[in-house]
């Protein structure tokens, strides 16, 4: 049986993103989508869990993704280059981008500074 992938994003995955999911994760990978909105990190914590998910793809503000790794999730960040119309695989707000790759978000550090 393959990787169970959760999605949690807005925007359904790209075909060049499902298919660099097979190639790294498996020809039998399981993309799941969950275009559900979450509260918090703690939401979607409980879904990974209870759903039985290896890995999770999720578009969040970074307070979220940082709660997420100090959960001890580390999910994956699609990364995206900003691309003219003709090269673009999606749109979004009348940008165009393309898919590059995946990586690993292993943790994110937020530092404030008072004004």
């Amino acid at each position: 049986m393959g990787k169970k992938i959760l999605w949690l994003s807005r925007h359904n995955p790209l075909p060049s993103q499902i298919s660099e999911l097979k190639r790294i994760f498996g020809k039998d990978v399981e993309v799941v989508i969950d275009p559900q909105p979450f509260d918090n990190a703690e939401d979607i914590a409980l879904r990974f869990k209870n759903g039985g998910y290896d890995e999770m793809v999720v578009v969040a503000p970074l307070s979220v993704i940082q709660r997420l790794t100090e959960l001890g999730i580390k999910p994956l960040w699609a990364e995206m280059k900003r691309v003219s119309k003709e090269e673009a695989e999606t749109e979004v707000s009348g940008r165009y981008y393309k898919f590059i790759k995946f990586k690993r978000i292993k943790g994110i550090k937020i530092e404030f500074e008072e004004l």
